[in-house]
């Protein structure tokens, strides 16, 4: 393991809107390349059960589809290596995702971050961020856990399940979700609007 670093494993997701092709990179546990039942491997998740990486990620997308609208599409997951902290990124085998947003919002999306951010056990930073993704009802005001909705809820007691893999870049496991946070991607935006 590295801190602050996607060793020893991460996943990367590909997903596009009506906008732009986008990546999301999560960071995990150890990867074996041996599955459960799909095509993806497996990870020792923290409460030291073997987890299936395919349906893994694909519990995570399912979760993730409330906070998009539906001309958003999940596209593809792609599990990586890193053997150490300064060694390359290595991809290892990938799938298609089938999933589309599934959010009413009328609020803006077009260059929208949306942050789901995320302490360890170790006061470190876990982290999932959709650009594309539409302002939450108080717009640019960050969402506390009080103000979180079912959906936010839901998210957040997967990431942090001991059953599951996900892991901060201190390499410990996701302890709460704080917040979350909307901003304008100046680069998204400067494409979209030029």
């Amino acid at each position: 393991m590295a801190p602050n670093s996607l060793s020893p494993a991460s996943v990367v997701i590909d997903y596009h809107s009506a906008y732009g092709a986008h990546k999301m990179t999560i960071p995990t546990r150890a990867w074996n390349p041996v599955p459960l039942v799909g095509n993806l491997g497996s990870y020792i998740a923290w409460n030291s059960v073997v987890r299936d990486g395919e349906a893994m990620i694909n519990d995570l997308v399912d979760l993730l589809v409330p906070f998009v609208p539906a001309t958003f599409s999940f596209d593809k997951a792609t599990t990586y290596l890193q053997a150490s902290a300064g060694a390359p990124n290595i991809p290892q085998t990938s799938v298609a995702l089938t999933q589309v947003g599934t959010s009413g919002s009328t609020n803006p999306s077009a260059a929208v971050s949306a942050t789901f951010l995320f302490k360890t056990t170790g006061n470190g930073i876990f982290k999932l961020v959709l650009l594309d993704s539409p302002f939450g009802s108080g717009w640019l005001a960050p969402l506390l856990p009080g103000g979180f909705s079912s959906d936010a809820n839901a998210l957040e007691n997967y990431i942090i399940d001991p059953a599951n893999a996900w892991s901060g870049r201190d390499d410990l496991q996701p302890a709460f979700m704080n917040k979350i946070t909307y901003d304008v991607n100046d680069k998204l935006q400067k494409m979209y609007f030029r």
